[in-house]
């Protein structure tokens, strides 16, 4: 699935805020695979095909990721 769009400011979406990570199965906007430690978690909708279909999606992000983050940059998220 090819995302064209992200939405942060519809509706039922929440900005960044730190969170701690137990277990090993968060992949952060960068694709990378973190457990044991603070991170920076969102919830977004995401628009992919078409601009048809929208979805919600929890997104994670370390804090450089966070400070450094473009839309454009995550557009082809698998």
């Amino acid at each position: 699935m090819k995302i064209t769009q992200v939405i942060e400011n519809g509706a039922d979406c929440y900005p960044w805020r730190e969170v701690f990570v137990w277990f090993p199965w968060v992949t952060t906007i960068s694709g990378k695979r973190i457990w044991w430690e603070k991170v920076f978690k969102r919830k977004v909708w995401v628009v992919w095909g078409q601009s048809f279909h929208m979805e919600p999606e929890v997104q994670y992000a370390t804090l450089f990721e966070v400070l450094t983050y473009k839309d454009e940059d995550y557009f082809n998220m698998e």
